[in-house]
């Protein structure tokens, strides 16, 4: 920025009219970039733009203040030999550089031949000792003082002139003089008039330095504070423009969906994770609309396209079952043991979810769209795999899409609903802790014997276009108890298996590994061994359907590979019934008669019922 001649005017002979020129000493500047020196300014005060605003002064002030220049070299002293002093002890601090040299970064010189302002080059601004230090800060104390002189005396003759008419209105073919250098500056005195129409404000000037607070430190400026050139900011001409009102209005949509889709996880974490406080919404109207959840499905999708069929993750990790749309037991169990979040544990522990997010419970889109935003949020330490109900043509029938169209409207419930499957045919399909423990959901059926047959299927993957091998790893089971060996047929319909004890020992031998961890079946206490400890059914949801009054459980694995299962049990029925909650009453209609006419899974142990129609046969 330059400055027009009337202001550098304003600036530079103000001080000098109204006070004695101060001592402005110690004005440190730290310069930060990797190879220079560290700049202490002086005279802070009197900086004035490098070339035309300080050419423009009277030959009168250049002579006398070069006079007395020459005059303190003589007597020995450099020019610009600058120092500064240290505000807090009011001692000089020479600055040091290799060789016990002392070198400022170019100061504001006094004026030497008749140009009032010298840049000082590294060379000629090296002092040798202190002696020549301090007799510097005395120079510049003269200097100042010699120039305030001459500067008034000048002011004071160009008034005189004026006073008597001398002074000549500018001209605009000769409004510029030739100085010595052969440089064109402008008049110097000018009428009061032409000052006050073309000058800008004096006193007004842009710092030559920016405050800058390192992205790692807190609030309140702690931490590492710097002060950088405004001549390094790489960005200062890169201006957005938006060209055309048309291309202006497409830019900034774009640039508001990209803000919406990094705010969109934020708003949902900040929503929704409320392990102590989250209650059930008194509106049924879902928080996000269609686009919200579009943006989050593209974000965690992203991330899950570049996951490997099989995760490879490390201990310590929580492991949750199935949840089932039931975000209250969810709740509880981040309330109880931990949740994923700063305040939490998240910082030291991984969490791994084995499917079955929707379907059956009454927020099924609070639970996956949480789930997705922690995915998108801790992309390294949130890990989801797929279950048997993360399935269209399975949760088209047990409650999600019947959700999804009651809580968002026909038209957006269905969009919703389409692009969250979607989003299922990418999810991992098993996980393999510390290369001895595999989680999956259903199990290994009859067809699953290496675990490469598992990372061998290709995402995205629907259970339409499925092997054998996906429908054994989603939807078999293990027998009765360990007494039932080798394959049986399962009650959850034709083509469907349960494997014993004995394929789960091969299974392991054959990989190498000590555990099989999996969801799939509800288990009244949560959790329940099988094949002699080597493999575990886990479920999460309490009170499955409200029917079961079993309990939910999550397995801890420390890193000793200590497995800790971790239990709540369901909470006591709801002190009012349906009859004083008509509200309540009328919202859970849809789900009670869907799990009546399509009643569950019955739990581990206990007998299927036959003609269900919940079971894959009647479906």
């Amino acid at each position: 920025m330059r400055l027009p001649a009337s202001a550098f005017w304003s600036v530079l002979i103000q001080p000098f009219l109204l006070q004695p020129p101060p001592l402005l000493l110690g004005h440190q500047q730290a310069d930060v970039s990797s190879n220079s020196l560290a700049t202490w300014v002086l005279l802070d005060d009197l900086l004035v733009a490098e070339d035309l605003a300080a050419a423009e002064t009277t030959s009168a002030a250049s002579h006398a203040a070069a006079a007395a220049a020459e005059s303190n070299v003589q007597e020995g002293r450099l020019t610009g030999s600058y120092g500064f002093t240290d505000e807090r002890t009011r001692q000089m601090i020479p600055e040091a550089v290799p060789g016990g040299a002392v070198v400022l970064g170019n100061p504001v010189a006094p004026p030497i031949n008749g140009d009032i302002y010298t840049d000082i080059s590294t060379e000629n601004a090296m002092l040798q000792g202190s002696r020549r230090l301090s007799k510097g800060v005395e120079y510049l104390v003269e200097a100042s003082a010699a120039e305030a002189e001459a500067i008034s005396a000048t002011l004071a003759a160009a008034k005189a002139r004026q006073v008597n008419g001398e002074v000549e209105p500018p001209d605009r073919d000769r409004g510029a003089e030739a100085t010595p250098s052969g440089k064109q500056i402008s008049t110097l005195i000018k009428s009061d008039s032409a000052m006050s129409n073309n000058s800008a404000p004096a006193g007004v000037r842009l710092h030559h330095r920016a405050v800058v607070v390192a992205a790692e430190t807190g609030g309140a400026l702690g931490g590492m504070v710097r002060q950088l050139s405004i001549d390094q900011f790489e960005n200062e001409g890169r201006r957005v423009s938006y060209g055309t009102p048309e291309s202006a209005t497409a830019a900034r949509k774009l640039l508001d969906r990209q803000m919406s889709i990094n705010s969109v996880p934020k708003k949902v974490i900040a929503h929704l994770l409320k392990p102590r406080g989250w209650k059930p919404p008194v509106r049924r109207q879902f928080f996000l609309d269609c686009n919200e959840i579009a943006d989050l499905c593209d974000s965690a999708e992203r991330i899950f396209t570049s996951e490997l069929s099989v995760l490879q993750l490390k201990a310590p990790i929580k492991i949750f079952g199935d949840l089932h749309g039931q975000f209250g037991d969810l709740m509880r169990l981040f309330d109880e043991y931990g949740s994923p979040s700063t305040a939490g544990d998240i910082a030291y522990i991984d969490y791994l979810f084995l499917g079955d997010y929707v379907d059956r419970g009454q927020h099924s889109l609070e639970t996956i769209t949480l789930l997705l935003a922690l995915k998108v949020e801790y992309p390294h330490n949130i890990h989801l795999i797929r279950g048997n109900h993360e399935a269209a043509d399975i949760n088209a029938l047990f409650g999600f899409r019947i959700e999804c169209i009651e809580r968002m409207g026909e038209r957006d419930g269905i969009w919703t609903w389409h692009r969250i499957n979607r989003l299922f045919n990418w999810l991992p399909l098993a996980a393999l802790i510390e290369k001895k423990i595999i989680c999956m959901h259903g199990g290994i059926g009859r067809s699953i014997n290496h675990v490469e047959q598992i990372e061998n299927l290709q995402r995205p993957i629907t259970m339409e276009a499925g092997s054998i091998v996906l429908m054994d790893l989603l939807w078999s089971d293990p027998t009765e108890n360990d007494s039932v060996e080798g394959l049986r047929p399962n009650a959850r319909g034709p083509g469907l298996v349960t494997f014993g004890p004995d394929r789960v020992m091969e299974f392991c031998n054959n990989n190498d590994l000590q555990l099989i961890v999996r969801a799939h079946e509800c288990v009244m206490d949560g959790f329940e061994r099988f094949a002699q400890g080597h493999l575990i059914t886990l479920f999460s949801a309490t009170n499955y359907c409200g029917t079961a009054n079993n309990a939910g459980a999550i397995l801890v694995l420390g890193r000793d590979l200590v497995v800790v299962p971790k239990l709540i049990h369901p909470l006591p029925p709801a002190i009012s019934s349906p009859e004083t909650s008509p509200e309540r009453h009328i919202e859970d209609t849809w789900m009670q008669e869907l799990n009546a006419n399509r009643p569950p899974t019955p739990t581990r142990g206990r007998p299927q019922v036959a003609n269900d129609r919940g079971s894959l046969a009647w479906i």
